[in-house]
């Protein structure tokens, strides 16, 4: 079980920090075991765990890190990806990512001029789906370049 304090719906910030060699082994074996999907997850799912530990005062109850994403906002995001012409190896994989993520993608638009591909891509889901289109288009070495803008919700 985990606790969350509140129901009011806020931006997830995104932290960075240092953590030991032996955590980052941690982390990494939780997700390569797929106990987890991403870092994100455990860390996440640590963070609730401390936080019912500390504050277990009977507040609302949540079974599952994702049962605690549904309480997270729907956010928009715009990408924009560059790439060159008749990359069909790269076409394959944006494919097989917009078949993945084919519930979050509100727009996609190409343009090609001379030999180069420009796509945008317009997302809305929750913080973490986002961030996992992100980081899939991110691996993709054979993008000249990528770009994107998250934007907060409205209140």
């Amino acid at each position: 079980m985990y606790n969350i304090e509140s129901t009011s719906v806020v931006a997830m910030p995104i932290i960075s920090f240092n953590i030991s060699d032996s955590l980052k082994r941690f982390l990494k074996r939780m997700v390569s075991n797929q106990e987890y999907k991403n870092n994100s997850y455990v860390m996440r799912h640590a963070l609730i765990r401390l936080m019912q530990e500390k504050d277990g005062d009977g507040t609302a109850t949540l079974s599952s890190p994702e049962e605690f994403e549904s309480f997270l906002p729907d956010l928009t995001a715009s990408i924009l990806i560059t790439y060159k012409k008749f990359n069909t190896k790269l076409e394959k994989k944006l494919t097989r990512l917009e078949i993945l993520f084919h519930r979050s993608i509100l727009n996609k638009f190409v343009f090609i001029h001379h030999d180069t591909v420009f796509g945008n891509y317009v997302v809305e889901n929750n913080m973490t789906n986002i961030q996992d289109f992100i980081t899939e288009l991110n691996a993709m070495e054979e993008l000249q370049s990528f770009r994107y803008v998250i934007n907060e919700p409205e209140n």
